[in-house]
């Protein structure tokens, strides 16, 4: 992977621009419920931030993760026949994978969770697997499709990895701890629920029981939305999911008074993605926490979950 992307980087002229843009892209840290926020301006990421995935827009216009609409210059890593590993030609971190199904399927946590956990075990750890739910942050909710990037590049997966190893305060509430380990952060921090198993059958599990518990406390079709995460470590696997009461906040719009932010994945772990300049400089800690406040699970929600998975 890491030699087709120094590959794809030289040779393709849209990654090698959106990496250009990722590493000219300004940056400005918060500081919310004691974890961080790194807010980056990217204008690469304008199209994904405003992109359109009603059914009629998305049927009008041919599928990007299609391998028959591939660009001719970009390049794909075949894995277990199913998938193709792909450079992200406008990344949000460096290096930025998306694996896309060869089959144009709907993206549902139920199809990609497998692959994502054996990716996250044959990468031995070196990458961390995410996925957008098609209601949560995807830009091709028509296609199948997750992300990948090196393990530890997001503030909350530091955050984590920090509280896991006995550090970094007490924020996560450990509703089972008897091999499998479950537990929901506490008020305050966004909301998340951590998932950690040496087995891939129970992780499967109980990601499928957190699921059908999120879905009766916010009901969505095709399934409750959610990000999920997924990386392995010490031969166990660590998940983690952000439940998501709502796609996009109320501040979302293209017009100059409106913020073009459109959450995803990696938003909500802690890399908020601002496309357009003047977004950026009015962005500010009350507009920031806003926007989590409002497409995250709220604390009376969390406490319904935390209720339901003891």
């Amino acid at each position: 992977m890491a030699a087709m992307w120094e590959q794809q980087v030289r040779d393709w002229p849209r990654l090698a621009e959106g990496l250009a843009s990722l590493r000219s892209a300004e940056r400005r840290s918060f500081e919310l419920g004691g974890s961080q926020i790194m807010v980056q301006c990217n204008p690469a990421r304008a199209a994904s931030a405003s992109a359109k995935v009603d059914p009629a827009s998305l049927a009008a216009r041919p599928c990007f993760l299609c391998g028959s609409n591939l660009p001719r210059e970009q390049c794909a890593v075949v894995y277990r026949r199913d998938w193709l590993i792909l450079c992200n030609p406008a990344p949000i971190l460096e290096p930025h994978y998306t694996v896309a199904s060869v089959r144009h399927e709907p993206q549902l946590l139920e199809s990609a969770l497998p692959a994502i956990l054996s990716l996250a075990r044959d990468l031995e750890g070196r990458y961390t697997v995410f996925y957008n739910g098609p209601r949560a942050g995807a830009s091709a909710p028509d296609h199948l499709h997750l992300q990948a990037s090196k393990a530890g590049s997001l503030p909350f997966e530091k955050e984590l990895i920090r509280q896991l190893c006995g550090g970094n305060g007490d924020w996560i509430d450990w509703v089972c701890s008897n091999g499998l380990r479950v537990g929901t952060t506490r008020n305050g921090r966004r909301a998340a629920v951590i998932v950690i198993s040496g087995s891939i059958e129970s992780t499967m599990f109980t990601v499928g029981r957190v699921l059908k518990v999120l879905g009766g406390i916010r009901p969505a079709d095709p399934e409750p939305m959610v990000n999920l995460f997924a990386t392995y470590a010490d031969e166990s696997w660590v998940t983690w999911l952000f439940p998501r009461a709502a796609h996009r906040p109320s501040v979302y719009g293209l017009t100059p008074d409106a913020f073009l932010i459109s959450p995803g994945a990696i938003d909500l772990a802690g890399e908020l993605i601002v496309p357009r300049r003047g977004d950026f400089e009015r962005l500010d800690e009350a507009r920031i926490r806003a926007v989590y406040d409002e497409v995250l699970f709220s604390p009376a929600q969390m406490q319904a979950l935390r209720s339901q998975l003891a």
